[in-house]
């Protein structure tokens, strides 16, 4: 299963356009919160899983630290560790799992920007690594019924990064984010048919500092996949974000905003034991077809997990 990622440096790409959410990004990754059997219940006590995430992204105009920033480049490496814990407890009939999401980013951002106070526009290069915004989960449910299994978990992600309202860039957001989801699987294992979906709505605090607050968003990622054995599966994902309040307080300089993105692509899994541990692999690739108010790029992950 996929977690909410602590933050994201990303948005839907519309050139001549403003872009919504403060510096263009929010706490959603899409695609970040399944790919095959999104509602299925982890199989041990401890299941370990890595992702490498990777983003190349610009945008027209947006806001960072209170400042109006244009022509932004921005290049953005995540690497991300989920660690959950499944102990032999049940609620209200349901699985309970509790875990922490913990990225390291690494980021580099060219932009110009229109600083209030010297009233003039500098061309700035900066730079920004270290530990992201820690997710914590609290809870994540699990029920199961045949070939169908559903669940219901909340994320937290705290404000962790490191973060100065002076910097063109940080490794943190510096506003908490509250992320519920809910999930539906369909796996036969006759047909090797995995259908899965994940809806979830985000609700992000203000950043204090810039007196800037991000909309609430609702997320959707869908899977379509494909098992031809237990060791290799293929499938078509994809994503749907909808921002459904604007962006508010004084510091959202361009106003009440909302953004909207869709996307689409492959997936692939294989298993394989390495040293009598099963290792499972993944590669996925989703492009955005459609944006509002957002950046529009390319999403690329590679990710391994264990169980014990």
């Amino acid at each position: 299963m996929r977690h909410i990622i602590t933050f994201l440096f990303i948005v839907n790409f519309l050139s001549q356009s403003t872009i919504a959410a403060e510096g263009g990004y929010s706490n959603y990754i899409p695609g970040s919160y399944g790919d095959f059997g999104m509602a299925l219940a982890p199989t041990e006590t401890w299941t370990l899983r890595n992702d490498t995430y990777y983003y190349d992204a610009s945008t027209s105009k947006t806001v960072q630290g209170g400042n109006l920033a244009t022509d932004l480049d921005l290049q953005f490496l995540m690497n991300f560790t989920t660690l959950l814990y499944k102990p032999e407890f049940k609620i209200f009939g349901a699985q309970y799992t509790t875990g922490i999401f913990v990225p390291f980013v690494n980021l580099d951002t060219e932009a110009s920007l229109e600083v209030k106070e010297w009233n003039q526009v500098l061309n700035s290069k900066d730079s920004a690594s270290g530990l992201g915004d820690v997710s914590l989960i609290p809870f994540a449910l699990f029920w199961n019924k045949g070939n169908f299994h559903s669940s219901f978990a909340h994320y937290i992600i705290i404000p962790s990064g490191d973060y100065d309202v002076n910097n063109s860039i940080n490794s943190g957001l510096n506003y908490w984010s509250f992320d519920t989801n809910f999930a539906i699987t369909y796996l036969n294992p006759e047909t090797g048919h995995d259908f899965s979906f994940n809806l979830g709505h985000i609700y992000n605090t203000e950043n204090e500092d810039t007196n800037y607050q991000t909309g609430q968003e609702i997320h959707l990622d869908l899977a379509l996949n494909q098992f031809f054995s237990d060791s290799f599966a293929v499938g078509i994902h994809g994503f749907y974000l909808k921002q459904v309040t604007g962006d508010s307080g004084s510091g959202a300089l361009l106003g009440d905003f909302k953004a909207e993105a869709v996307g689409v692509g492959p997936a692939l899994l294989w298993n394989t034991k390495i040293s009598n541990q099963y290792v499972s692999f993944i590669a996925k690739w989703l492009h955005e077809v459609n944006a509002e108010n957002r950046l529009r790029g390319e999403h690329l992950f590679l990710s391994f997990s264990v169980n014990w």
